[in-house]
């Protein structure tokens, strides 16, 4: 019997966490909608009540961030930053199952970063799993454009969030993996930065940042429980699986906000859209099958 390395077993929690981190992300679009405030107020007070938190348990944790370390937490949290703009004001405007499918797109921007960036092995079994979750995904969008909500601007700004989103997956996992930054210390510096980024377009765009009231604060709340919880899973598992693997569990998140959409939204489901999920989630459980035989069998999952 084969004894799993430590590495092998990292890499199964780190699995573990990114299902999580989707299924948090699936269940949060649906909640962004559903939050009575506009998307760059929502945004902001969300960046807010999170900095306090996670800042405050750096504090009390006497954790500690060198120059070093805050250098290469600047570039990813602006991506947070310009991805909450973006993001928000996509799922106000169209479709939610739309803007999931958009944003989830991410394998197909990180394919290089991947490659030259990180390394990772990509073979043509993978890519041909990718095309296959690209080709639910497309039916997915096919089936949703007779739905009296979606937008076509609410979809281009899905696609400038898709490739913030790309970018923050991307200098997330340098960071964390490269500079050995913590992810407690990794989550404060980019909520507090991120903040700084969205708080002028807010402020531009509203008659004046007023305090919400008790409610819009429970869905803030909610916000940081749900979605917030996705991301502090995700950029643990960014030093344990890859990030070819990681992006692509991505597109398990839309069928979860689509099921969703139709119970709470009121957006119907399209029989287009049943088969290109099905698809989606069956390519997904094949990378991921994939990743656990090929981290078992050299060891590590980094490699």
């Amino acid at each position: 019997m084969t004894v799993p390395s430590r590495a092998t077993e990292w890499h199964r929690m780190g699995l573990l966490a990114v299902s999580g981190a989707v299924t948090c992300w699936g269940i949060g679009n649906i909640l962004v909608r559903q939050a009575d405030l506009p998307g760059l107020e929502l945004a902001f007070w969300r960046l807010v009540l999170s900095s306090i938190i996670y800042v405050g348990i750096v504090l009390a944790r006497r954790g500690r961030l060198t120059w070093v370390q805050f250098k290469a937490c600047l570039p990813p949290a602006v991506a947070v930053g310009l991805w909450l703009i973006t993001f928000y004001e996509s799922i106000k405007s169209t479709t939610v199952t739309n803007v999931s499918m958009i944003v989830s797109l991410s394998p197909v921007v990180l394919l290089w970063s991947a490659v030259r960036r990180f390394a990772e092995p990509v073979s043509l079994k993978l890519l041909g799993l990718m095309a296959a979750a690209l080709a639910g995904t497309s039916l997915v969008l096919f089936g949703s454009t007779s739905v009296p909500t979606w937008s076509l601007r609410g979809d281009g700004l899905a696609v400038l969030a898709l490739l913030c989103f790309s970018a923050n997956m991307a200098l997330s996992k340098e960071a964390r993996q490269r500079v050995g930054v913590s992810v407690l210390e990794f989550q404060a510096t980019v909520w507090t930065v991120a903040m700084v980024v969205v708080a002028p377009p807010a402020l531009l765009v509203s008659d004046g940042l007023s305090l919400p009231d008790t409610t819009t604060w429970l869905w803030v709340v909610a916000l940081i429980a749900v979605p917030g919880s996705g991301h502090l899973l995700m950029n643990w598992a960014h030093r344990h699986v890859r990030i070819t693997v990681s992006s692509m569990a991505l597109l398990g998140a839309p069928p979860i906000t689509m099921v969703g959409a139709a119970l709470f939204l009121d957006e119907p489901i399209k029989i287009a859209q049943v088969i290109g999920g099905a698809v989606v989630l069956a390519a997904v459980a094949a990378v991921i099958r994939r990743d656990i035989q090929i981290t078992a069998r050299h060891g590590t999952s980094t490699a």
